[in-house]
């Protein structure tokens, strides 16, 4: 067989694979596409940025995608939560240190969220992963809510927008697998 042939053959089997076998991987780019016409809430650009740099994530199909979205929601929730302690620490202001502490718990309990969602993705236990993701969805906003009622300018705002957007990201990727 000459050279030419076999590279016709490969480039065959590579559009083969790719059509004839969709959900063997989900792309990155198709994912958020797919959640973000899914949830008017999820910014694509976002999406990808976040998760194409994450390893495997090229080749990783719609469950580990889902996976690697809680994941990186979970990294955001915990840098948050650890930028909560620390102005906790050094906070003098009696109503912000009401809101940091709000915040402190309810970050908690949304770690607590994503850190069950994960196995229950894994075992395809869908309906608790979307459980503990739908809780997850609301706590930045529940934190962000608390600035906002006591009139005090809160410090978290990008990080809370950012685990909101992971958040409702890893409930729509949990979604779309049923």
């Amino acid at each position: 067989m000459r050279p030419s042939s076999i590279c016709i053959l490969l480039a065959v089997a590579v559009l083969l694979h790719h059509h004839l076998l969709p959900g063997v991987e989900a792309s990155v780019e198709k994912a958020c596409r797919d959640a973000a016409n899914s949830s008017p809430n999820i910014n694509y650009d976002f999406c990808v940025a976040e998760l194409r740099p994450y390893p495997g994530s090229g080749s990783a199909d719609q469950k580990s995608l889902t996976v690697i979205a809680v994941s990186l929601t979970k990294d955001k929730a915990t840098s948050t939560s650890a930028k909560v302690k620390n102005l906790l620490a050094s906070t003098s202001d009696p109503k912000t240190k009401q809101c940091l502490e709000s915040c402190e718990s309810v970050y908690e309990d949304l770690l607590s969220d994503l850190e069950t969602s994960i196995p229950a993705i894994k075992e395809g236990r869908l309906v608790d992963a979307k459980t503990y993701l739908s809780a997850a969805v609301d706590a930045p906003g529940t934190c962000e809510d608390g600035f906002k009622d006591l009139k005090v300018p809160s410090p978290l705002t990008k990080e809370d927008s950012d685990v909101t957007q992971m958040c409702t990201i890893a409930l729509a990727f949990t979604n779309m697998l049923g």
